[in-house]
């Protein structure tokens, strides 16, 4: 019996998209090789939500409620992904940076993200209760993907606004920079507000003691 071209050919195909469903689902879906560098990088977004009066408000700018300010409140805070790049694995994949004025951390309750930690004036940690300032971590950030965290705040009781600076951030599964303080290439961080040079880098150059360089959005909540 013998097989026509057009049979063969058929034949051929199928074994190239088998070898070719193998290699994506059986390695670089198992991490057994890296991802390639494609130059798409995850795009990170924060949203802020202040709950009022039974509902959530999202808090843009500088966002004025009528009434009294209660002495506690929550505030959920969203990180998306809008991008088709997901992020690296890892304890700091991505995350969302706040300081606050005029409150403090009560407790939280993280939905998706994997940690959070507290920071001093000086840079040092510290436990996220009683905070001004905090850190929140994921592990993993996939396309379209969010996650939340609600942060259950108190005021100081002197104040009729609290204000919140922020930023979040998404490191890049595969694309390299090179970080110039250390000279060495570390994963791409997409930055919420974007990353840019000089002054908002997609690298860790200003980790540690100087990382109030990164550009933050400002927002507040007061009540007349």
């Amino acid at each position: 019996m013998r097989l026509g071209a057009g049979f063969i050919l058929l034949i051929l195909l199928t074994l190239v998209l088998a070898g070719f469903l193998v290699y994506r689902v059986g390695f670089e879906g198992f991490g057994l090789f890296p991802p390639r560098p494609d130059s798409i990088h995850p795009r990170p977004v924060v949203e802020l939500f202040f709950e009022h009066e039974g509902g959530l408000t999202a808090v843009r700018d500088n966002t004025s409620l009528d009434g009294l300010i209660p002495e506690s409140f929550k505030l959920v805070v969203r990180l998306s992904n809008n991008s088709s790049e997901p992020s690296v694995r890892g304890d700091f994949a991505a995350g969302v940076f706040l300081a606050l004025k005029g409150a403090k951390v009560e407790s939280y309750k993280l939905r998706g993200f994997i940690g959070v930690i507290g920071i001093s004036d000086n840079g040092s940690i510290r436990s996220p209760i009683n905070s001004s300032m905090l850190e929140l971590f994921a592990e993993r950030l996939d396309p379209w993907q969010s996650i939340e965290a609600e942060l259950y705040l108190v005021r100081e009781m002197k104040s009729n606004c609290v204000r919140i600076a922020y930023r979040g951030w998404i490191v890049d599964e595969d694309d390299l920079v090179l970080e110039p303080v250390s000279k060495t290439k570390e994963h791409y961080i997409a930055r919420y507000p974007p990353e840019e040079y000089p002054d908002n880098p997609p690298d860790s150059r200003w980790a540690g003691r100087d990382f109030l360089k990164y550009r933050v959005y400002q927002a507040a909540i007061c009540f007349s």
